[in-house]
């Protein structure tokens, strides 16, 4: 079985044979900078290009399209087109700040910063504790600008849950220093 980033090469290369472009948002992102800590099924690609033109390009290599999602029978993963432009939270639009190299294939995505305010913003916006889960997750395993999270906080008119973030975040890294090291 392919993994999600091979998976999401297939569609990239696909969608580029036809000059569609697309940039990979959401909960794959997640999941690509947990190692698959959180395991989403789907694939959230914005694209400026329609539905019609997506579908077309990806029926080549097997994909159908159900609903919202496009499947593929050979694999438990998906892929779906939210309408863009990229936005995090109130700011729109976004310009994606990282890429992943899978074989010969550039997938534009956010980067781990851009995908911490994601989660953050789903948690502002919603109160979605998972999505505060996650946005952690990512910053255990990634170097995070905070600097720039505390002003998009800001702008979203979030500061007290940006605090709540970073003492969430405190406890974290404050747990992981009390597990003593092996010793022989």
């Amino acid at each position: 079985m392919m993994s999600r980033k091979q998976f999401a090469a297939v569609a990239v290369r696909q969608l580029e044979k036809h000059g569609i472009s697309c940039v990979l948002v959401g909960g794959a992102c997640v999941s690509i900078y947990t190692n698959e800590r959180h395991a989403s099924k789907d694939l959230d690609f914005i694209s400026p290009y329609s539905h019609e033109q997506i579908a077309k390009a990806l029926s080549e290599i097997g994909f159908e399209k159900q609903g919202r999602y496009f499947k593929h029978p050979s694999s438990k993963l998906y892929l779906e087109f939210p309408n863009g432009p990229i936005g995090i939270g109130n700011k729109v639009p976004v310009k994606p700040e990282h890429h992943l190299k899978v074989g010969n294939t550039i997938i534009q995505m956010l980067s781990p910063t851009q995908c911490v305010m994601d989660r953050l913003a789903a948690w502002f916006h919603w109160n979605d504790r998972r999505s505060l889960i996650h946005a952690l997750w990512v910053c255990e395993r990634h170097p995070i600008n905070m600097a720039k999270i505390k002003r998009w906080a800001i702008n979203e008119n979030n500061p007290e849950k940006f605090a709540q973030f970073l003492d969430e975040l405190k406890k974290l890294k404050q747990s992981k220093k009390e597990i003593p090291a092996a010793t022989d």
